[in-house]
């Protein structure tokens, strides 16, 4: 298996973006996540992002002006400020000690504040023993909804909605919304 997929395949679920850069520089590999955080960076289509447009969203990213200075030699955080969304933080991380320029030489993880990780219905059902429209509500309140929206938009009844709330918290053994959400969050990198 290719160095750098495992890593990026968990990054994709825990919806973070992830690109591997060789020595040069050059994106070798890139993951869902990011393929769509920099098609959103420009006018390029997710589908029909190659490598080099790729490359060429990074670069306009990390060189606007609303963006901290970024290094790729250093491990810090950097905050690249959006028009009227959250902002994208980056960071590069090294993985190749040896100094050699083939290979994969740097991970830069993509982090988009607009993006709400969440489990996969399948997963919540094998690990919780929820039935389908349980998973569903889970999900959806760990994406920040509430029963009425869930309701307006499964078109059941509120009362349905909080009934199905309630065996959730049961059989997750959690108590309140929050801990719902934060439980979400931690699973969701589950395949």
């Amino acid at each position: 298996m290719p160095l750098g997929k495992p890593l990026l395949d968990a990054l994709d679920r825990m919806g973070y973006g992830g690109l591997v850069l060789d020595g040069e520089g050059q994106i070798s590999r890139l993951n869902d996540t990011a393929r769509g955080v920099l098609s959103g960076s420009g006018s390029l289509e997710s589908s029909g992002m190659n490598l080099q447009k790729s490359r060429e969203a990074l670069k306009g990213l990390l060189r606007s002006r609303e963006s901290t200075r970024f290094r790729m030699d250093e491990s810090d955080w950097v905050l690249v400020r959006r028009e009227d969304v959250r902002p994208l933080i980056l960071r590069a991380i090294r993985i190749d000690d040896d100094g050699a320029n083939s290979g994969p030489h740097t991970v830069v993880i993509l982090v988009d504040l607009e993006t709400v990780p969440h489990p996969t219905v399948t997963a919540l059902q094998k690990i919780f023993d929820l039935s389908p429209a349980e998973a569903r509500v889970a999900i959806e309140i760990g994406c920040g909804k509430s029963a009425d929206e869930i309701a307006e938009a499964t078109q059941v009844s509120v009362e349905t909605v909080r009934t199905q709330l309630k065996a959730v918290l049961a059989k997750t053994s959690t108590h309140r919304q929050a801990e719902l959400v934060v439980l979400m969050a931690r699973v969701s990198i589950l395949p």
